[in-house]
């Protein structure tokens, strides 16, 4: 299994430990190597990366997306670089953080992330309340309990790995 298989088939659309099968679970997903910044996959149009962006009493600075993120796990979820947290240049706000689980709990306006870091990678699962999901068959919102829940998932089962 590629990379992008996980993404797409563990993130995206998956059927749980119940055999319920969920699809269009996130609005993007991605798997970045936590000691690199590497991006291994992600969905469509998702990028970590160095933008330019606004922040109140310092106007446009840089912001390197991928160093707030190993930051704020270092800080126990409290990113105290330029910018705060932001992914695909979108900003997010933390909601709450579990040092022991490993894994941040985020909003955004209209939506949040999960992101969790396994031994080698950050598993990053964003969602969007406007967005329409499956569970089994059955339309309904993109919501933080399934995000949380695929990303938590994943990482788990990289961790088996030993990834």
């Amino acid at each position: 299994m590629s990379w992008n298989d996980y993404v797409t088939s563990k993130l995206m659309n998956t059927v749980d430990a119940n055999q319920h099968k969920l699809e269009n679970v996130l609005e993007h997903g991605a798997l970045i190597g936590c000691n690199d910044g590497v991006t291994w996959a992600a969905s469509a149009g998702f990028v970590v990366g160095k933008n330019k962006g606004t922040v109140e009493g310092s106007g446009e600075v840089e912001i390197d997306e991928f160093a707030n993120i190993v930051d704020a796990f270092n800080n126990n979820g409290d990113c105290k670089k330029v910018g705060g947290i932001r992914l695909s240049k979108e900003k997010f706000y933390m909601v709450n953080f579990d040092s022991e689980k490993k894994v941040m709990y985020l909003k955004k306006q209209g939506g949040g992330a999960c992101i969790a870091k396994s031994n080698m990678a950050f598993i990053i699962g964003v969602f969007s309340t406007s967005k329409k999901m499956k569970f089994d068959g059955k339309e309904e919102n993109q919501n933080p309990g399934m995000c949380n829940k695929v990303v938590e998932e994943l990482q788990e089962y990289l961790l088996s790995l030993n990834y």
